[in-house]
């Protein structure tokens, strides 16, 4: 299956956001959203690849978002927002947020291999592609417009559909005897691209983007690792993913 630099930024990047805003605009929301929070927020441009702005983020932290990072894309309609949560990018709070803040659209993205019992990693993930759609007005589920997702949910694979089915959806494919092969990273791949967003190629996202630290609250007991420890704790194999369906 497809994923971002064959997850070798995961679980960083294993769910990502973007705004259909420029950079500017994107991380100014951001930051006012912050300072309405916290006692501080502030902004430091930065500047490099996808590897070298994601090593921005470190340490990953349990229980607290307090570093997050705004990329320009090869899109200047569109940022990609990442954050520094040890489990990986929590995109929906955030994307949804600055949608009904900021007036925009946006979209998140998830493609996290299914290695659980397949001995590609230890203990192994829970597999996952998910998309999201998110508008600036209120909708039957908070503000989301669509969302399509096949995930495993620890006992099967389940497929959901929900929300109003977009031009660019091949709705035929939900329909397939096999859930995992209802939406797959193709798939998701293919609808990005409708919306001007090409979430695994690299060189879509930087060089410039907009670093925002924030006094969020560290949970006491928090693990605080940098990301090669972090994909050690999970089992993360960077790689793993070349060798599963999806």
């Amino acid at each position: 299956m497809r994923t971002l630099l064959s997850d070798r930024l995961a679980p960083v990047t294993s769910q990502i956001g973007y705004l259909r805003l420029p950079l500017r605009d994107a991380a100014a929301g951001l930051v006012a959203w912050r300072r309405r929070l916290y006692p501080r927020a502030d902004t430091r441009p930065v500047r490099g690849n996808l590897a070298e702005l994601v090593g921005c983020l470190e340490p990953l932290t349990g229980g607290s978002r307090a570093r997050e990072l705004l990329l320009a894309t090869g899109s200047p309609e569109w940022t990609a927002y990442l954050d520094c949560g040890l489990a990986g990018t929590d995109a929906d709070t955030a994307v949804g947020q600055l949608c009904l803040d900021l007036g925009c659209t946006g979209v998140t993205v998830a493609s996290v291999p299914h290695t659980v019992g397949t001995g590609l990693e230890d203990p192994g993930r829970y597999g996952a592609v998910q998309m999201s759609l998110y508008g600036p007005l209120q909708t039957g589920f908070l503000n989301r417009v669509r969302t399509v997702s096949v995930a495993h949910d620890g006992n099967r694979w389940r497929f959901d559909a929900d929300g109003t089915p977009q031009d660019f959806e091949t709705p035929d494919a939900y329909t397939c005897r096999k859930v995992r092969d209802r939406f797959t990273s193709d798939m998701l791949a293919r609808y990005c691209r409708a919306l001007g967003v090409d979430p695994f190629d690299d060189g879509f996202y930087g060089p410039g983007g907009v670093l925002v630290t924030s006094d969020a609250p560290t949970a006491p007991d928090g693990k605080v690792l940098a990301l090669p420890q972090a994909q050690a704790w999970f089992g993360i194999r960077p790689g793993a993913n070349e060798c599963v369906p999806g």
